[in-house]
């Protein structure tokens, strides 16, 4: 097989330069999903916005085209926050070679429009498939996910999901999770002067912080990684007084992997301060947002059709590949069940100063979408 629709490099950067150019932090993705939906519209597709929860749209299109299997494909278009010396405007970024530095550039604005061109290529040619394909920009993945969680919400049923994240060089099958956990002890107050009459809050959880990885350490699994660490640690008065802490806390990020759950951690972890026998009470809370862990079949015709389109467009199969953290693949694979990979342009630096995404990727990665695609949907099997 071979792909029907070419792609223009031209075209592409100057697409993911009006994204990169329109800030879209968290909470603030309105205007750039706006230039997202105005393309789509001149494309001849219809997109939609769809709220979520933290008030900015997500941009879903949908193409029906017979019976068939559905496809999704997935992009999330805001950033982190920009962060102290970048060299350029963040914004409007710094071309060298093929080396684009912006904002977002590779996390991930150049993967949506990977899935943008591969929205309008299929709608094209709808004599080359048969199914549903469903094109969705959402928001909100760097902070809590609100845009992949209200499309799930929504209903969305797919057989097979891509996340255009920067991978080019594997196709990702699988992520750890995450768990936020709120450690609280508390205590009771007493004059600084006399701690013998109080229980000081601060100790007694810092007693737990300093053994509590040791006690619970993360799971062991062949291919994904784990890791858990202390974000922040609060106690006493931002006022200065002499008088003992009696509530402090502590939060813990940490990565499960398949077979882990909130409870059996949450579970450990009572165990363990009960070991302590601390004169403070403590309890442990989950705090959003959580994130599912998932690890695809090696038999999975998604997997299979990925692997197959990039042999024939590259010349050779890529590998598989696992990812160190969560994104919005962890919602679709774990939360909705439905068989994710993530694959998109080349990119790194992620989250810093210098983050950049190799232009001479992006054709080839939306060639590839495109061939996986028309094999899944290929006559509607």
């Amino acid at each position: 097989m071979t792909t029907v629709s070419s792609f223009d490099r031209d075209e592409a950067f100057q697409l993911l330069r009006q994204l990169v150019a329109v800030r879209s932090y968290p909470g603030e993705e309105r205007a750039v999903q706006e230039v997202v939906a105005g393309w789509l519209t001149a494309a001849g597709l219809a997109p939609e916005f769809q709220a979520t929860a933290n008030g900015q749209p997500n941009i879903i299109a949908q193409i029906s085209n017979g019976p068939g299997p559905t496809l999704l494909l997935n992009g999330h278009v805001d950033t982190v926050l920009a962060v102290e010396g970048w060299p350029c405007d963040p914004w409007q970024g710094r071309l060298e070679g093929d080396r684009f530095s912006a904002l977002g550039a590779g996390d991930m604005k150049a993967g949506v429009v990977v899935n943008m061109l591969v929205a309008r290529a299929l709608a094209r040619q709808r004599d080359a498939w048969q199914g549903t394909l469903i094109f969705s920009s959402v928001t909100d993945e760097e902070a809590y996910s609100f845009g992949a969680r209200a499309l799930v919400a929504s209903g969305l049923r797919a057989d097979a999901c891509i996340v255009t994240e920067p991978s080019f060089d594997a196709l990702i099958i699988g992520a750890p999770g995450k768990i936020l956990v709120r450690a609280t002890a508390v205590g009771k107050a007493a004059h600084g002067f006399r701690p013998h009459e109080g229980v000081n809050a601060a100790i007694e959880l810092a007693r737990f912080i300093a053994h509590f990885a040791a006690a619970v350490p993360t799971l062991h699994h062949p291919h994904l990684p784990t890791s858990q660490t202390v974000l922040s640690f609060l106690s006493g008065s931002a006022q200065y007084v002499i008088t003992l802490p009696e509530r402090a806390e502590a939060l813990i990020t940490r990565q499960i992997i398949p077979g882990e759950s909130e409870a059996s951690l949450l579970d450990a972890l009572h165990a363990f301060a009960e070991t302590l026998h601390s004169p403070a009470r403590f309890t442990f809370t989950i705090e959003p947002p959580y994130y599912p862990p998932f690890e695809l079949g090696q038999d999975q015709p998604l997997l299979r059709a990925m692997r197959d389109a990039s042999a024939a467009i590259l010349g050779t199969a890529l590998p598989v590949g696992y990812s160190s953290g969560v994104s919005d693949a962890n919602i679709f694979a774990g939360e909705a069940g439905i068989p994710t990979v993530f694959f998109g342009p080349r990119a790194g630096d992620w989250h810093q100063s210098t983050e950049w995404v190799d232009l001479s990727t992006i054709v080839p990665c939306a060639q590839i979408v495109l061939e996986t695609a028309l094999r899944l949907l290929r006559n509607g099997e």
